[in-house]
């Protein structure tokens, strides 16, 4: 018997407990009696308080620093969309809740310039973060930022509708109004719209400058020819002529922090930009068009092309004794320009090397023994003791017919073994014969108008013959014609400069016109 009571004790027990643990339950989870709570409410954020009889709705949050129960009880939640409030104790303990109104963070001053987008936010709390979308679904990533202001400035870098969001430390979310337009036209498109005759679209501005045919390359340039169009290995080039003034281009720095300046020479049938150096000096009115002086080469200074001259493999960029197309050897040409290169920010800086692009620099080294017959491939290679005309001297001299179609893939210098030969150790070279007659420079006469022009003698990629015992290299000299000197003649040494050449990136973007008050700079 004494069993039985004491099993229905300890029924009774448990049944009292969990009563009890229910009425907790139903407890913590009812709203005060308005009458137990003191409800205050900061309306504009200045931090005066003001009593109201209810809880508010809306833009609002409760501060939980501020906000105190008598007994240690505790507010739970607080739902600024129906103005319930969570509470956890037992009794009837007051509480003092403090609200404050939350104005969403604002979005102004939107601005975009070219690829360029600004725009200022503020909020009266803290911020959190912002995120740029192209979807008007709220973001998932976003960029912290702190303080209750900030300026934004970033670079957009492809074409769509971007839309703007900002978020305050409090989780309230404000999108612009608007998506934001953005109509980014890569570097070569920059190039061709500005040399369109006023074309619209980029179509319209291929179609004007092919439509203007093939130059005669009989005669030289002295006026602003503007663009034409020929075949390159990949693709269309469009490429510059005559006293051309928009093909300004300031990108990277040297060695000494100065600004670097380039002429575009082409657009490349991929879309990548090819410039050819032009200095630190940055142009003015009277240097819009042409740029005298040693300054327009690197160092300021002149260099033999090659330590030697007495075998026909001195001509090249690399070469190899006994190899009609070697590369075991760098020229003293090919060394003073990769020195100067890897200490500039090109090399040095990587978001301004991801800018440049590998792409062949065309040291053609066919030959011919007969100038009626087409240049190749010598099956009995001789070192010396011959003569050979190169490729470049029959196109140049003799045809009048440049082309920027490398005829050798052996002799497209490149670092990727992809798309050239692989052997270069940094993506820069040289300026072809080919290239500086297209500029308008000529073989058989001066020209001091075209912008290749500089007063000064400057070394090709190209050679032009081999006579015996001596290497020669074509040149522009000092008259603005095509010329040639000895590789490594002593007066070479003392006269000839280095005028790297570099492509940027299809990619790029640039803004600008091009013309010496409005330099293309490159993004």
């Amino acid at each position: 018997m004494n069993n039985k009571i004491k099993i229905s004790l300890f029924v009774l027990l448990i049944i009292g407990i969990i009563g009890i643990n229910i009425l907790y339950k139903n407890k913590s989870n009812t709203p005060r009696p308005k009458s137990n709570l003191a409800i205050m409410i900061d309306e504009n954020g200045d931090g005066n308080y003001t009593s109201s009889t209810s809880i508010p709705i809306g833009s609002y949050v409760l501060n939980e620093e501020k906000t105190v129960c008598e007994n240690g009880g505790k507010v739970k939640s607080y739902n600024n969309s129906t103005g319930q409030i969570g509470f956890s104790f037992l009794g009837s303990d007051r509480c003092s809740l403090y609200f404050e109104k939350v104005e969403k963070p604002t979005i102004s001053n939107v601005s975009l310039n070219g690829n360029n987008l600004s725009a200022s936010f503020n909020s009266k709390k803290s911020l959190c973060c912002y995120a740029i979308t192209t979807s008007t679904s709220e973001p998932s990533d976003w960029t912290n930022i702190n303080g209750s202001s900030y300026t934004l400035n970033t670079s957009l870098t492809n074409s769509g509708t971007y839309y703007l969001w900002l978020k305050d430390s409090y989780g309230n979310v404000t999108k612009y109004r608007d998506g934001i337009v953005v109509n980014i036209s890569k570097g070569w498109e920059t190039i061709l719209l500005n040399n369109g005759n006023g074309a619209a679209t980029v179509e319209n501005a291929k179609s004007y400058i092919e439509g203007k045919g093939t130059p005669d390359f009989n005669t030289i340039s002295t006026t602003n020819d503007g663009m034409y169009a020929a075949e390159d290995d990949l693709g269309k080039s469009y490429y510059f002529r005559g006293a051309v003034d928009n093909n300004w281009v300031e990108f990277g720095k040297d060695s000494s922090g100065s600004d670097i300046y380039w002429r575009i020479i082409r657009i490349n049938g991929d879309g990548s930009i090819r410039m050819i150096y032009s200095g630190t000096t940055a142009p003015t009115s009277n240097t819009a068009v042409v740029m005298t002086g040693k300054g327009t080469q690197i160092n300021e200074a002149t260099y033999a092309y090659n330590e030697e001259y007495d075998k026909t493999e001195y001509v090249g960029y690399m070469y190899t004794i006994g190899e009609q197309h070697g590369y075991g050897t760098s020229s003293i040409a090919k060394n003073q320009i990769d020195e100067w290169y890897k200490k500039t920010t090109m090399n040095t800086d990587n978001s301004i090397k991801k800018l440049v692009s590998d792409q062949p620099f065309c040291g053609d080294r066919s030959v011919t023994l007969d100038t009626s017959v087409t240049p190749g491939e010598i099956s009995d290679w001789q070192s010396s003791g011959v003569y050979y005309d190169y490729g470049a001297f029959i196109r140049l001299s003799k045809n009048k017919n440049p082309t920027l179609i490398c005829p050798t893939s052996s002799d497209k210098f490149t670092v990727s073994a992809l798309n050239g030969n692989g052997v270069l150790t940094h993506p820069i070279g040289l300026i072809t014969a080919d290239e500086m007659a297209m500029a308008g420079g000529s073989a058989n006469t001066g020209n001091t108008e075209y912008y290749l022009y500089t007063n000064q003698y400057n070394w090709s990629i190209s050679p032009i013959y081999y006579s015996s015992s001596r290497a020669n290299e074509f040149t522009i000299k000092d008259t603005g014609r095509l010329g040639n000197y000895r590789v490594n003649n002593t007066t070479a040494a003392d006269t000839v400069g280095i005028r790297p050449v570099i492509n940027l990136s299809k990619d790029v973007i640039l803004t600008g016109d091009g013309t010496y008050n409005n330099i293309y700079t490159v993004s």
